[in-house]
């Protein structure tokens, strides 16, 4: 009888401890700090090996792949946006970096411009360009803007 209630509280004792240890494990993984990359933009190295005024958008697309956005005027959008998401709270905008490649009306590559943002505002980090900068900046700005996404008067409230 003794050995039965011995018993009977061993493994109570085990349970409680194995109780505090999952307890403690999620807390501890619920403070850890997840960061996430959505999108693709090319490497410095692969947008070196284009060549301004003779690659075409095929030949850009065999060397670097497809953009994930193309814009009306031509133009190719990488976009690559990073996002730390600490444990049970809402992902927060880390980086967002996008490289905008231009054709002119042959559909030659024209400029290679890569743009960052801070504040909210792009801010050109590098480019190579025959010809004046970016014709239509607009959808740039869209993309930029989106990081806090939509305001209460967008959505009509």
């Amino acid at each position: 009888m003794i050995q039965k209630a011995h018993s009977l509280e061993s493994k109570k004792l085990i349970y409680l401890r194995l109780y505090v240890v999952i307890l403690l494990a999620s807390f501890l993984l619920s403070c850890t700090t997840n960061i996430k990359n959505h999108g693709y933009i090319p490497s410095k190295s692969d947008l070196e090996t284009l060549v301004i005024g003779k690659d075409t958008k095929q030949s850009v697309a065999k060397k670097i792949g497809l953009p994930a956005t193309a814009g009306l005027e031509g133009a190719y959008y990488y976009v690559r946006s990073t996002f730390n998401s600490p444990g049970f709270k809402s992902a927060q905008l880390v980086d967002r970096t996008v490289v905008v490649l231009s054709f002119d009306q042959r559909s030659k590559l024209k400029n290679i411009e890569t743009f960052n943002v801070d504040n909210g505002n792009f801010v050109r980090l590098d480019y190579r360009v025959t010809e004046t900068g970016l014709d239509n900046k607009n959808i740039l700005r869209q993309i930029i803007g989106s990081i806090s996404g939509p305001s209460a008067s967008s959505l009509g409230m």
